[in-house]
């Protein structure tokens, strides 16, 4: 199935002085649901992971875990730690933000700036700042996500600190069919690993 394109029409490939306007319905149609990610550091295998983002609160929602609700006990995307995070649209700088804290301290902002479709793939570029625990000296990441179809994405973080993160990832789950399957467990809402 073809990613719909319309953000990115009459955009021109490999042209570095246009690109295409990031816009937050391009965040909140394409991660809301539930994928299956497989993530490497510096090319080892680390782990999987499932991330659930949850679209709430209709057409302008955030992607996160809703107001009073809980994370689970499962650990975060980038490390293993509980944490807490929202992410939503900043129509002040017109970039989607994600902010997270962590329970020994740490805290972390990925913001997303521009976007451009490369030989059909979209690629979203950004920045990332974290900081793993209370007193740690931050550090600062690229971000580029590639957008491959409305099922796959990969997810690449890179610093000259911590190396080479990356994520790929498929979608086993619509925003929709995650919020009923929640809601069908009693009503309790959870959620992991939405920083994206």
């Amino acid at each position: 199935m073809k990613l719909k394109r319309g953000i990115l029409d009459g955009i021109q490939p490999f042209c570095s002085s246009i690109m295409a306007k990031l816009t937050a319905n391009l965040f909140r149609d394409y991660f809301g649901g539930s994928w299956s990610g497989k993530v490497t550091k510096n090319g080892e295998f680390q782990r999987e992971i499932i991330l659930n983002w949850l679209q709430l609160f209709g057409k302008y929602s955030a992607l996160s875990s809703g107001e009073g609700f809980g994370v689970t006990t499962e650990k975060g995307a980038i490390d293993e730690t509980h944490q807490v995070a929202i992410a939503g649209w900043r129509s002040d700088v017109s970039r989607w933000c994600c902010t997270w804290h962590n329970e020994f301290g740490g805290s972390g902002e990925l913001q997303w700036t521009s976007q451009e479709e490369i030989n059909g793939v979209n690629f979203i570029y950004g920045f990332m700042h974290e900081c793993k625990q209370e007193g740690d000296d931050p550090t600062d990441h690229s971000a580029v996500c590639e957008i491959y179809d409305i099922d796959n994405f990969k997810l690449t973080l890179h610093s000259f600190r911590k190396g080479l993160l990356e994520i790929v990832s498929k979608r086993i789950r619509t925003a929709k069919e995650l919020n009923e399957l929640l809601k069908s467990k009693e009503g309790k809402y959870q959620a992991s690993g939405n920083w994206l």
